[in-house]
Parts: C-alpha cells; sequence; structure tokens
C-alpha cells in the first residue's frame, strides 16, 4: 500500500494525522476498518479526506465519495443516493430482495416499503458487493450534516466492516449535533497548524505580502488553515474590509464567514438566486440547476466561478461549493422572501418526486392549505416506504401543522402516533402526540387513525383490552361502511385487533372479529387472514393456508423485511414452525435496537424464547427471556413483557424450581386479573400446571388445567388449550376422573392437530393411549412414538414415555416399562427437569430395577413399593392422593409408611424428605447411576 500524499505545503504539519489514517487504510485493506475524523470548520479535514483518497486510487482501491449537505439533513436517504449513484453495476448484481429494498427506498423503483433493518442490511450488502475484486474506500464529508436515514445507514455500516475490504473514512465537526451517531467508530481529532507550519504555509502561497502582515494574519488565523488562506487573501485586497479577529476559534470561524458574505454580496442577483436554489438543492446537479434558472441557463454561474466560491464540472454534470460556509452564508444573506421563492421553484422542478416535492413546498408554505398539506402528507408516505421512520413522522407532522381542517390535522397526528408506537416503539413520545391532537379536536376518537393508535399504545402499555377493544372494533365497524376507506389504516386496524382479542382471551371478542372479516370477504387483507387462521385459530387452520405459511418461511432466510419475519414468525408461533423463523428471528433480534425497529426485537426476542424452550435449550431460553425483559422495560411494553414471564415461568416449572414458577406466575395473575386479560392467565395456568404435575400435585395440576379449558372442550380461539391438552389427560386420570380423561383425549384427537406438527400428532395419539382399554393402549403407544420428528420436542417426548411407563407397569410388564422410564429419566435429566426426573425414576424403582452397587443405608432398605409411598409423601401428598396416584387404597398407603419409617430411623412424616435426600442414602445421588445407565 502506498504511503499517503504528504504534499509538502497542502498537507503541512499533519504528520501525526496522515500516518494514522495511512494505517487505517492498511486495516481495511484486509479486514474492513471505520475511522472518522473530527475537527473544528476548516481544520484540513476535506483535505486529508482528498488525500486519503488519492493514495487509496494510486493503490488500486475503488473510492466512493458523498457527504452531508446542511439543507438535505430531512430529506431522506440524500446522502445514500449519491454513494448509490456510483454503484448502478454493484446494485443489479444483488439478491432481488436487497436490490428492490435499495431501489424503492432511493425512489429508484417501486414495491412495498422496506423496513430499516432490510434496508440497513442491503446497503451493507451493496458495499461488500463492491469490495469484492478490488476493496473499497468510502469517503464522506459533513457527516454532521447528513439526513437522518443516511446517517442511520452509515453508522450501522461501520460498525460491521469487520471481514470485508472496505474503508469508511468519514469526517464531522465535534459538539455538531446532527443525526449520526458515533457510537463504535474510533476517531482521530484533527487539530490546527502550529506556529511554524501556519508560516510555511503562508510564506509559500503569499510570498508577496510582508512578513509582518503574514505574521498578523497567522496570529488570527490561530492555526486554522482555511482562515490562514483566507486572511490572507483579504489582506491583499482591502476592499473586503476584513478586521481583525479576538483570536478565539469561534471568532475565527465567524470571520471567515463574514470574508465569504462579503464575497456573496459582491456578485450579480441573478448569480446570489442561481446559488440560493443550488444550496437549497443540495443534490449539485447541474441539470436541475439549470431548470431552475429558467432561460437564463447557467451563464449566471460565470461571477461565482471567478471568485472561487462554486466549481462547475460539466463531464461530471455538477457543481460543488469550495466550502460549506459558503452555502450557510448564502442562505443567511437570504430574504424570507428569497427562500421562499427558492423552494416553489425546487417544488415545481421536482413535481414527479413526491417526497421532495413535499419536502420543498413544506419549507415555502406560509400559512395553512390543504392542497399544501395533502402534498406533504403523500411526501411522508414515500419517506416511510423507504424504511424512513422518524422521517416520515416528522412530515405527517408537518402536514398536520399545515391542515386547515381540524379533523384533517388531527388524523395526521393520529397517523404519526400509530407509526412511532408501532415500529420504534416509542410509546411515550406517540400518547403525546395523541394527547395534543385531542386537545385540538375533541372528535378525533372517532377515527380509524386514531383508534388504531390509542388502541396499539392502551393495550402494550397500560394492558387496557376493555376499552381498547370497544373503540377500534366501532371505528373498523364505521370505516367498513365507507366506499372509500384506508385500506392500510384498516390492515393496521385487523392486525391489533388480532392482537388485542388473543391477549383478552375472550369469546364474544372473537365473534366480533370474525363478524368483521366476514363482512369484507375476498377484499380482507390477506395478512390480517393468516394470522386469522394461523395464530388465532389454529385448530381450523386450513391446509391452504397452512401451506401458504410454509412457503411464507422457506423465504424467510433469503428476505430481510422485518414485518415480514415479524408476521410471518406470529403466524408460526401455535402451528409449532418457530424453528423455520429462528435465522431470521435472529437478525432482526440483533440488528433490530439499532436499526430503530425496537419493538420489532423485542417480539423477536420473545419468539426465540419459546423456540430455545420447545427445543430443550432451557439456558438460551433464559438468556434471551433476560434480554427481551430488559427492552420491555426500556419499551414500556408491559403486555409483551408477559411473553417473557410466562417462559420463565414455564422453565421453572419443568425444572422443578415452584418457587420462581409461583412468583412469575403470580406476577401475570395479578397484572392480568383487573385488565381482565384471560390469555395471561392462561399463561400462569399452564405454568402452575406443569409444576403440579413434576411434583406430583395432581388436584393442583387438574384445577390449573381446567382453569384453561373445561374436560372435552377446545375452543376454536383457545391456542393455549392445545397446549395444556396432555396436562389435562394426565391430571385426570391421576385424580380419578377417568371419564373426564377420555372425554378430553377424544376431543383432541378428534380436532386432528397432528396437521399442524408431528408434537401435536404424538401427543394427541399419546393421549389417546393414556385412556384406552389395556389391550390397546400399547399400540397407540407404540404409534405416538413412531411419529416423524418429535426428538425436536424432547420435554415432550420424555412426557410420553414416562405415561407408557407408567401404564406398562401397571400391566405388570416390567421389563417394557423399564425400557421407556429409563429412556424418559435420561430425557429429563439431559433437560434438567428434576422433579419429571424423580417421578421416572420413582416409577423405574418400582418396577424392582436393580440398584446400583456401592448404594447402602436406610433408603436401599426400602422396597420398591415402599420407596414410591415415601418419596410422594415427602412431597407433601396424602395418602388418600398417593392412594389415587399409585392406584392403590389409603390402608396400603398407611402400611407402606409405618415399616419405612423404622427403616430411615425417624419418627414422623416432617422427617422423610431430610431422611430420602441424604446424599449417603438416596440412590439418585449415587455417581454409579450415570455409568449404569
Amino acid at each position: 500500500m502506498a504511503q499517503l500524499d504528504s504534499d509538502p505545503y497542502g498537507l503541512l504539519g499533519r504528520e501525526r494525522e496522515l500516518a494514522a489514517v495511512d494505517a487505517f487504510l492498511a486495516r481495511a485493506e484486509t479486514d474492513g476498518a471505520a475511522l472518522l475524523l473530527t475537527g473544528e470548520p476548516g481544520v484540513g479535514k476535506s483535505a486529508i479526506l482528498d488525500a486519503a483518497a488519492r493514495t487509496a486510487s494510486i493503490g488500486g482501491w475503488r473510492v466512493v465519495r458523498g457527504g452531508g449537505v446542511e439543507y438535505e439533513t430531512d430529506v431522506s436517504f440524500a446522502g445514500l443516493h449519491q454513494l448509490v449513484d456510483q454503484l448502478t453495476d454493484e446494485l443489479v448484481q444483488l439478491p432481488a430482495a436487497s436490490r428492490e429494498a435499495l431501489q424503492v427506498a432511493l425512489g429508484l423503483g417501486s414495491g412495498s416499503a422496506p423496513d430499516r433493518l432490510t434496508l440497513l442490511q442491503a446497503s451493507l450488502a451493496l458495499l461488500r458487493q463492491a469490495a469484492t475484486e478490488t476493496p473499497l474506500l468510502v469517503v464522506i464529508d459533513d457527516m454532521h450534516w447528513l439526513d437522518r436515514a443516511t446517517a442511520s445507514v452509515i453508522g450501522f455500516v461501520g460498525r460491521r466492516l469487520q471481514g470485508s475490504r472496505i474503508g469508511l473514512l468519514g469526517a464531522t465537526r465535534p459538539s455538531a449535533g446532527g443525526f449520526f451517531e458515533r457510537t463504535g467508530w474510533p476517531e482521530l481529532g484533527v487539530h490546527p497548524l502550529d506556529d511554524d507550519h501556519a508560516m510555511e504555509l503562508l510564506a509559500h502561497q503569499f510570498a508577496h505580502l510582508p512578513t509582518r502582515v503574514l505574521r498578523e494574519v497567522a496570529h488570527e488565523a490561530q492555526g486554522n488553515p482555511l482562515a490562514l488562506l483566507e486572511f490572507a487573501a483579504a489582506a491583499g485586497h482591502p476592499r473586503t474590509g476584513r478586521r481583525a479577529a479576538p483570536g478565539a476559534a469561534a471568532a475565527t470561524i465567524r470571520e471567515v464567514r463574514s470574508l465569504y458574505a462579503t464575497r456573496i454580496g459582491c456578485l450579480p442577483p441573478p448569480t446570489r438566486r442561481l446559488l440560493l436554489i443550488a444550496a437549497l438543492d443540495g443534490s449539485g446537479s447541474l441539470s436541475t440547476l439549470a431548470e431552475g434558472s429558467g432561460s437564463a441557463g447557467l451563464s449566471d454561474l460565470g461571477p461565482a466561478e471567478h471568485d472561487h466560491l462554486v466549481m462547475v464540472d460539466e463531464r461530471a454534470g455538477e457543481i460543488r461549493f469550495r466550502h460549506p460556509m459558503i452555502k450557510s452564508a448564502l442562505v443567511e444573506l437570504s430574504t424570507h422572501d428569497d427562500r421562499r421563492e427558492a423552494h416553489q421553484r425546487l417544488a415545481e422542478i421536482f413535481a414527479d418526486q413526491p417526497e421532495r416535492r413535499g419536502h420543498h413546498v413544506a419549507e415555502a408554505a406560509e400559512a395553512p392549505d390543504e392542497t399544501v398539506a395533502a402534498v406533504i402528507e403523500e411526501g411522508a408516505q414515500r419517506t416511510l416506504q423507504r424504511g424512513d421512520v422518524v422521517g416520515a413522522v416528522t412530515r405527517l407532522l408537518r402536514a398536520a401543522d399545515l391542515s386547515p381542517d381540524r379533523s384533517a390535522r388531527s388524523r395526521r397526528m393520529a397517523h404519526a402516533a400509530f407509526i412511532g408506537a408501532f415500529a420504534a416503539g416509542e410509546l411515550q413520545s406517540s400518547s403525546q402526540l395523541l394527547r395534543d391532537a385531542r386537545r385540538r379536536d375533541p372528535t378525533l376518537g372517532e377515527t380509524l387513525e386514531a383508534a388504531v393508535a390509542t388502541a396499539y399504545m392502551l393495550l402494550n402499555s397500560d394492558g387496557d383490552a376493555t376499552v381498547a377493544h370497544r373503540f377500534l372494533t366501532a371505528a373498523i365497524d364505521t370505516a367498513l361502511t365507507e366506499p372509500d376507506h384506508d385500506r392500510e389504516a384498516l390492515s393496521r386496524g385487523l392486525y391489533t385487533l388480532v392482537v388485542m382479542c388473543h391477549y383478552a382471551g375472550r369469546v364474544e371478542y372473537w365473534e366480533d372479529y370474525d363478524d368483521l372479516v366476514a363482512r369484507m370477504g375476498t377484499s380482507a387483507p390477506a395478512d390480517a387472514i393468516l394470522l386469522t387462521e394461523t395464530f388465532a385459530a389454529p385448530l381450523t387452520a386450513s391446509p391452504s393456508m397452512l401451506a401458504a405459511l410454509d412457503r411464507q418461511i422457506e423465504q424467510l432466510d433469503d428476505t430481510l423485511d422485518v414485518e415480514l419475519i415479524i408476521r410471518t414468525a406470529i403466524a408460526s408461533f401455535y402451528t409449532d414452525r418457530l424453528a423455520g423463523c429462528r435465522r431470521a428471528l435472529d437478525r432482526v433480534a440483533r440488528d433490530g435496537r439499532e436499526s430503530g425497529a425496537a419493538a420489532s426485537a423485542l417480539m423477536a426476542l420473545s419468539m426465540m424464547t419459546f423456540d430455545h424452550l420447545a427445543a430443550g435449550r432451557w439456558h438460551a431460553a433464559e438468556r434471551t427471556a433476560a434480554d427481551a425483559g430488559a427492552l420491555a422495560e426500556e419499551l414500556g411494553y408491559r403486555l409483551y413483557d408477559s411473553s417473557r414471564t410466562y417462559a420463565t415461568a414455564l422453565i421453572a416449572a419443568r425444572r422443578g424450581d415452584l418457587e420462581a414458577c409461583t412468583a412469575e406466575s403470580e406476577a401475570m395473575l395479578v397484572w392480568a386479573a383487573p385488565r381482565q386479560l384471560g390469555r395471561l392467565e392462561d399463561f400462569a395456568h399452564h405454568a402452575l400446571g406443569e409444576a403440579a404435575l413434576g411434583a406430583g400435585a395432581f388436584e393442583d395440576a387438574y384445577a390449573h388445567a381446567t382453569a384453561i379449558g373445561g374436560p372435552g372442550s377446545l375452543h376454536t380461539h383457545d391456542p393455549q388449550a392445545l397446549w395444556s391438552a396432555l396436562d389435562l389427560v394426565d391430571a385426570a386420570l391421576h385424580t380419578g376422573r377417568a371419564d373426564e380423561a377420555r372425554a378430553h383425549a377424544e376431543a383432541l384427537h378428534a380436532a386432528d392437530p397432528g396437521r399442524l406438527s408431528p408434537r401435536f400428532a404424538m401427543v394427541a395419539t399419546a393421549a389417546l393411549a393414556m385412556v384406552a382399554p389395556d389391550d390397546t393402549a400399547a399400540d397407540l403407544f407404540d404409534e405416538a412414538l413412531a411419529v416423524p420428528g418429535t426428538e425436536v420436542w424432547p420435554f415432550e417426548l420424555s412426557r410420553v414415555r414416562l405415561a407408557y411407563g407408567e401404564r406398562l407397569r401397571r400391566l405388570r410388564r416390567t421389563r417394557d416399562a423399564r425400557v421407556q422410564l429409563e429412556a424418559a429419566r435420561d430425557g429429563f435429566d439431559r433437560l434438567g427437569a428434576l422433579l419429571w426426573s424423580q417421578r421416572a425414576s420413582t416409577e423405574l424403582r418400582a418396577t424392582g430395577a436393580a440398584r446400583r452397587t456401592g448404594v447402602a443405608g436406610g433408603v436401599a432398605a426400602l422396597t420398591p413399593q415402599e420407596l414410591e409411598v415415601a418419596q410422594l409423601a415427602a412431597r407433601g401428598m396424602s395418602n388418600r392422593e398417593i392412594a389415587t396416584r399409585l392406584y392403590v387404597s389409603p390402608r396400603t398407603v398407611s402400611a407402606h409408611l409405618y415399616r419405612t419409617f423404622p427403616k430411615l430411623g425417624i419418627t414422623s412424616r416432617a422427617a422423610l424428605r431430610d431422611a430420602l435426600s441424604d446424599p449417603s442414602t438416596d440412590p439418585s445421588t449415587d455417581p454409579s447411576i450415570d455409568s449404569a445407565r
């Protein structure tokens, strides 16, 4: 790699900076790197960028340049457009999803709106594609003036260059504000020149000036290279009227700006007007400028070129200002009418570009005007389609400000509020927007936009489903009677209503929802229908809809569309298809918060938690749940946090941590009860029921299972009952409720859940086996265990083996029972399901399984039946409960305990737990157990 250009006059005194940039290029050439130059205006950052670009070009690099524009900060992706324009060949080589996302975002194509994460990753993919054959250097000046959307892209890319051959070199001013976040970027401060180098520069450039004047200039310029050159040039032209600066850095910059203002003031009025259009446009396009100049063309640029204020590159079709201060000075010297006229002219030029037109119309507007507001709103919609959520909200609010009609103003504010809450997770600021809108228009609550926004925020913050459902349903009902209703708002409304009905868990809510969808018929949004069938009512999901879901899942690895990923994962939740969404969800969770899609990241984390839980990765599930909880707390999404609580409670239940399970479940019940959120109550009962089953507390388990749904009942819109169906059958059998167990097993089988997944096929068949007559039970159990693919659900598989082993032992098929019980015990052990493992071990010992060698003491003296009774009694079960569990009489239980106490050396029931858990006497703690398995 060649060393940086060290022009002794252009870059005097920059040895330290040049060495640092040279090292940066060396790193970037092999493993990718980013570097940010910081320094005051005029200190020489751009000169260093130029030197780096020249050296990279000489070394065989490809160089792409761009920069922020002061008056384009609210034009979405203006900066990114500069870069992509130079990479058109690479753009067409990207995968379709990435290419289309960039084309739509930049206005180069049409299509559905890409989400922010899609666009971020597509931008990174484009740069990596450009660096395939040669290293790529991306140079971006004035990063403090990048528009918000581009700043997000550049910040994202700069932190993900490892393993590439991309160098990202930028420059910004310290404490300049703007949208660019420096987090994760190494910085290099560029400082003023020392006195010796300042004098050397002046002596070379202005040898005709007396040394005394040069010293004065050097003192006033304070080492700022731009000030040195401008002050020295002004010293040779008394007409500029330059006065001595006070000496401070800020004053030096003001003095330079003053010099530019003086030179601009000397230009002819037509030239100033043309330069103002160029400054406010920001694209640097000569064709735009020529159109803005009217019949005069570009001839009026001559005086500005002669005075070196601008540089015109006709071959590239671009005009560049010598320094950004010139543009600032131009705008400051212009009048209000000058600026309005320039913006109006630009709005006419960009009549076919809604976003840019909306920007200039907004800047030119003086008073509320519905035509103007509609143009700005159209631009806001395009901004949203480009993935810039914040920019869309900003434009919608500007459209609201310029709306003369009160209802239109409030409607636009409500739309902005929904976008902010749904996409970015900004519940607090969005709520404030709605409050402001209602103060202006008391009738706002009647609009669909406001109803959707309010319902979404109420549901996710306060969990108030009752109020939210009432006015959202009414708003959707009203919208359906309007022939020109907003289909996008209706789609958002239905999505929110599905989520609301799910968490509320009320039959009447689902009936209202189904009526609304039925009224829409074939015009109902496809994504709403998919959620209705798969998430809301999986037991009645049609084969065609499941096939459509499978096709959608197959596309997830090739898509970067966050909304598609989240909606697909939600549809997969109760149909056992989350594993297919795993990689896509991981991408959303990993990058969502940084890209601004924090609410999407939260949902992804919640669903990843359940994927880990189902697959037996319980430690990973705990970590992911913790991440989801932290993000939910940060965003204030209390309702979504209930999914994290549910998963945590289930993990604790299956591990046998009864205290943790109870604490998490009670927290859900306490929060859900006053809000009438039935689904959260189902969550809690499911977790508590599994904990009770593991502990052998079957009466409690039955109570929890039937709290979700009665025996023999599987309501269409109650997917939680599907998840807990085996719990009810298991608990009913162990509490002597054979008829109830049979009714539920038959109802489950009749629902045919096996078409959803192998897990449900196994569970439904196993439930039938548990209630089947003795002569058919074993065949049904074998059929359940023969279902292909059930190994990916290890907890349910071990439960079925445990039930099979229990039944075989009752049938006195001892050897066969041991096979199933050992497999169940080993499976539970691998998972860390302590109490379930003990259940299996108790059954195993009751078969008379050979004891491990080396075991002695009181426990070893117990018969299998005595040990089983003692362990159940130690868990707190009564004699009657133990009798029901073991299919013996309470008198037999008493007899076993009578013989057990003296063998263990105890005199009371309270001492059983300690005696059985003594590691010196408990066979389950003997290391030889594992070696004998």
